[in-house]
Order: C-alpha cells, then sequence, then structure tokens
C-alpha cells in the first residue's frame, strides 16, 4: 500500500499539462476554491483513502489569511495559503505529531505542497501545479 501511494503521488508529480487555464474572474475562482472540501485523486481519478478516511483539503478564511487545513494520511495540516491569478503557494505546511506505520504517503505529500506555484480548477477538479508540472489533483466532495 504504501509503494503504491508513493508511486501515485510522484506519478502525478511527472504528469505535465500544456496550459493552465485561469479564470477572468478571480472572485468566481476563490469563491469556487473555498466553498468546497477537495479529495485527493490517484492518476485514475479514484480517490486517495489512508484507513478509512479520505486524504483532503479545505480551505478556511481567518483573519490572519486563507488557511488550508485537510486530512494527510495519518495527521491532519495546515498551512497559509497566498492565492492570486494564476498564482498559488503553501507557506511552510504543518502538521499534528501522530506516528502512524505509513508516513512515506503523508511525507511525500506534504512535500509535494510545499512546492506548488500554480493552480487550475475545473468544473469539480483543483489541480496543482509546480510551473505547469501537475503535483496533485482533487475533485470537490
Amino acid at each position: 500500500m504504501k509503494s503504491s501511494v508513493v508511486l501515485l503521488i510522484f506519478g502525478l508529480f511527472l504528469v505535465s499539462c500544456g496550459s493552465l487555464r485561469s479564470s477572468s474572474d478571480f472572485s468566481t475562482v476563490k469563491k469556487a476554491i473555498i466553498g468546497n472540501v477537495w479529495l485527493l485523486q490517484d492518476e485514475n481519478g479514484a480517490v486517495v483513502s489512508y484507513n478509512g478516511q479520505h486524504v483532503s483539503m479545505e480551505f478556511r478564511q481567518e483573519s490572519s489569511g486563507l488557511q488550508a487545513v485537510g486530512f494527510a494520511g495519518c495527521n491532519r495540516y495546515f498551512s497559509t495559503v497566498d492565492i492570486q491569478p494564476g498564482f498559488m503557494n503553501f507557506s511552510q505546511p504543518g502538521a499534528t505529531l501522530m506516528a502512524c506505520p505509513d508516513m512515506e504517503g503523508e511525507t511525500a505529500f506534504l512535500d509535494l505542497l510545499s512546492k506548488v506555484n500554480a493552480y487550475e480548477i475545473s468544473g469539480n477538479e483543483f489541480k496543482l501545479y509546480q510551473d505547469k508540472i501537475l503535483l496533485l489533483r482533487f475533485k470537490s466532495q
């Protein structure tokens, strides 16, 4: 299981995208991102789960700014997010400190999250990129 999760995440990392689409109405895009719970997908579109719980991402507008929170595979994670038209950055993702038998998938997920600098939202899909390289793909719950 752990090797397939690591392969999944790195497989998504290697998939490239021809062009990133951005909406002319940034406020609509931001509302769509904030208004959903996003579930991580594998390369076949199946939702990734650990111990019966989906790997997820949710955005919350806090007084300190936009925050991303969710479940990373063992722990809950959190990060401050900078989002602008076509640009997204997760600042120093952190997580709770539970220990689980398989931490490789979670570690890879959080590492990829810290590399994100672009995004695309299309319908119920939310994709995170490093430049034009697809790192993570989510669908709305």
